[in-house]
């Protein structure tokens, strides 16, 4: 469930990929702080790849993220990427513990207890919120980008949307 969840909303993502052109994949928003559409993905793309990582150790650390700038600029190779995430996480069927490794500013780092599938929870919401944000750049910016009207939506307003 968790995992088909995550990937349904990477489907959304490379759909828009997929349509959007490669000049404004990578074209500073100024709605956004003039960051770009790219940038927001490869924030997506490697916090999975962080995720999916911590299975061979058991130890999750989003700060430890690679920064891949070719993700930022090359939107076909990104979308190669996405689909490899989705493989994986196709093939990820059972919940396991984890420690989530983070630090807040000076502070000493920390481990906290979690699990595979509250991570995934996790990047469900994480994704949706910077998918919102793309949303809103490409608006603003480009809006003869067609964009579904539940990109960048959670699913519990979808609901909300839909029950009244």
């Amino acid at each position: 469930m968790l995992q088909k969840t995550n990937i349904d909303i990477i489907d959304q993502l490379i759909d828009l990929l997929n349509d959007l052109d490669s000049i404004i994949y990578r074209d500073s928003l100024r709605p956004l702080h003039y960051s770009t559409v790219g940038q927001h993905v490869r924030h997506i793309v490697e916090f999975y790849q962080c995720l999916l990582k911590s299975n061979a150790d058991e130890l999750v650390n989003y700060d430890a993220r690679e920064r891949n700038i070719q993700i930022e600029v090359d939107k076909n190779f990104t979308i190669e990427i996405l689909e490899g995430i989705k493989q994986q996480l196709s093939l990820s069927k059972s919940d396991h513990p984890l420690s989530l490794k983070t630090q807040f500013g000076a502070d000493q780092a920390m481990l906290v207890p979690s699990s595979f599938y509250r991570e995934l929870t996790y990047l469900i919401e994480h994704t949706i919120h910077h998918l919102a944000i793309i949303k809103i750049g490409l608006n603003e910016m480009y809006p003869e980008v067609k964009i579904p009207q539940n990109f960048g939506v959670a699913h519990s307003t979808i609901r909300f949307r839909v029950v009244g």
